[in-house]
């Protein structure tokens, strides 16, 4: 009966059209590479970090994309501390795809020394509320970051 009646009414339960978008809100931190988004009432906070490494020995020209999720209890109490929920891991892989497969960092721009040094990007996201659409609301706030962050200038010299 509330199924149909919502959708006689063209409203969602949170008073919505169903044609109508969730709020969106992106707030940038002093820090470059931290970003918070709220879309609608959920909430995810991303960070991006950067390090220099060695690459892997079957991809010299090639840095690294690392990213994961944090879902706390406190966003949701179907989350547990510490352990991903099939739910959890769907989200984050996911996103994760979606980034790989669009090229959206382009792994080969992250190499400083062919084969002997490449950034290591790492985005830390961190699910605050949960109230729906999370995919979407962490696929926002890791591009904010993403798209927030500076590395850092490198030289390289004695070569």
């Amino acid at each position: 009966a509330f199924i149909l009646d919502a959708l006689k009414k063209d409203r969602r339960v949170d008073g919505r059209r169903f044609q109508d978008l969730r709020s969106v809100k992106i707030s940038f931190r002093e820090d470059y590479g931290s970003a918070e988004v709220q879309y609608g009432r959920t909430r995810a906070y991303a960070a991006v970090k950067a390090e220099i490494v060695e690459p892997r020995p079957d991809r010299p020209t090639e840095g690294f994309f690392i990213y994961d999720v944090e879902f706390s209890p406190m966003a949701n109490p179907t989350f547990e501390a510490g352990r991903m929920s099939p739910y959890a891991v769907e989200v984050q892989r996911t996103i994760e795809r979606v980034l790989r497969d669009s090229r959206a960092i382009d792994t080969e721009a992250l190499c400083i020394v062919a084969g002997e040094k490449v950034w290591s990007i790492k985005c830390d996201v961190h699910i605050l509320d949960d109230w729906g659409n999370l995919v979407d609301c962490a696929a926002l706030a890791t591009i904010s970051s993403l798209l927030h962050f500076r590395r850092n200038e490198v030289t390289v010299s004695g070569r």
